[in-house]
């Protein structure tokens, strides 16, 4: 087919499935005010459908609100959404109103625009607009209140745990998890055989019982426990620990939209006095009116995790480092030229608040590595500056390496993969379950003169 082909018959596909989800909308909401006060259209989605009592739920939900949003249901039946599209579109409504996002042109445009996982964040990030500081404390209690911890032994003897943790304590517990995770990957060969030895999942767990202080976290534990029986054997050098922390710098130049990174230190024990990689620490990004309360509204928020209240900001300030980030200047941390290809902490730090995610799937800044726009290495020998860094994910990183890609920018701010010809790139493969999930695009302009398309490469 070709890959023009490809991409005719793809679209022609998503249309054909969201003009179905539409028309089941339809169906259920017309169940619903036929029969049982509400509770028919599940039901009927369950039995007839065939799907599972929570998913059958899920769309009774949905097709409830679109039942009160015409123009979104209308680009859903026109194929110009997809369901993902708009289930984010509901929470808004939830969130605010049916009207409010409906009758709201440029969030619908902008949605239509951009694959589900980016539209989510962008519709995250309108609904937080149209929150008051007041609301978000509100949201906050509520979500520590419905805070809980169960344990269970199932059928088969195997110990289960699940927890449900206000976004402020879940994301610590995620960097101390992800650290040790990490941690234990490089203990098992890294690129070289980390898979090999564990996997993913297995990975994971084991960093659970480490973060507990159940087993020993290599580069942390002490030099008895930080090798593993492979890399005992094979008799490599063991993790050094704390490799990867941050250092402490302030990007200088002039300012025209300030932001400030507090660090926040990941405790317990798979901390044990050692700080966590860089990637791994839990960033807090605030516009400097959060900080000095000359804004209620100002953005404060966790990359991936989404908006936090101004109280829960001054608490961890209490024990983080605090950096300032200037955009739009040429401050010397920012801008490496040629004299290095690794990226520095101010730099990480920079690129996690203005990208806040893999540009090209809105992976978190955690799960994500900076990726020169033009090539570092010869002939293209592109420079290590903010202006010519990027995030992407793991994944996309390396599926832009591996068909030599190259990232380009639209008018919108977004970012998209092109092969050598200028043709689309299509998309890796899906992660596997459990990897990073989605969050947002590129959103400050850059701060220098921008490449011309054509001559920004994919690179190291």
């Amino acid at each position: 087919m070709g890959r023009a082909g490809l991409d005719e018959a793809t679209g022609w596909v998503k249309r054909a499935r969201s003009a179905l989800d539409a028309y089941e909308a339809r169906l259920l909401t017309a169940a619903n005010r036929a029969f049982d006060g509400g509770a028919a259209g599940a039901e009927l989605i369950r039995t007839a459908g065939g799907c599972s009592q929570r998913e059958a739920r899920r769309r009774a939900r949905r097709a409830e609100a679109l039942a009160e949003m015409p123009a979104v249901a209308g680009a859903l039946a026109e194929g110009d959404i997809t369901s993902e599209h708009a289930d984010a579109l509901v929470q808004a409504a939830k969130a605010t109103s049916t009207e409010t996002v409906d009758t709201d042109p440029a969030l619908l445009e902008r949605a239509k625009s951009l694959p589900a996982d980016l539209a989510a964040r962008e519709v995250t990030d309108w609904t937080t607009r149209r929150q008051s500081a007041e609301d978000r404390e509100e949201k906050f209690r509520r979500q520590r209140a419905m805070r809980s911890h169960r344990m269970w032994t199932d059928g088969d003897g195997m110990f289960n745990s699940r927890a449900r943790l206000d976004p402020v304590t879940g994301a610590g517990v995620k960097a101390a998890i992800d650290d040790a995770a990490n941690r234990l990957y490089q203990a098992d060969g890294g690129r070289d055989g980390g898979d090999k030895i564990r996997t993913w999942d297995q990975r994971n767990a084991d960093a659970f019982t480490a973060a507990l202080g159940l087993i020993p976290t290599p580069g942390v534990d002490g030099d008895a426990d930080t090798k593993s029986s492979s890399r005992r054997r094979a008799g490599e050098q063991e993790l050094k620990p704390g490799a990867g922390a941050p250092g402490r710098g302030v990007a200088r130049g002039p300012a025209s939209a300030p932001l400030a990174a507090t660090t926040a230190p990941v405790t317990g024990p798979a901390g044990r006095g050692k700080p966590p990689s860089l990637r791994n620490q839990i960033l807090v990004i605030a516009h400097t009116d959060a900080i000095t309360a000359t804004g209620t509204d100002a953005r404060c928020e966790i990359p991936g995790t989404g908006p936090i209240p101004r109280s829960e900001l001054e608490r961890l300030a209490c024990d983080s480092d605090l950096f300032g980030i200037l955009f739009n200047g040429d401050g010397l941390p920012l801008w490496h030229g040629r004299r290095t290809r690794t990226v520095s902490p101010q730099q990480w730090r920079t690129l996690a608040a203005r990208d806040r995610g893999c540009v090209l799937c809105g992976a978190t800044p955690s799960y994500c590595h900076a990726h020169h726009i033009i090539a570092w290495t010869p002939p293209a020998e592109g420079p290590t500056d903010i202006d010519n860094l990027v995030l992407v994910c793991n994944r996309h990183h390396h599926h832009i390496h591996q068909h030599n890609l190259t990232l380009t920018r639209t008018p919108d701010g977004s970012w998209a993969a092109h092969t050598p010809d200028q043709q689309r790139a299509p998309r890796p493969a899906q992660r596997p379950a459990g990897r990073a999930p989605a969050s947002p695009n590129a959103r400050i302009p850059p701060a220098r003169a921008a490449k011309s398309p054509a001559s920004i490469r994919a690179g190291p």
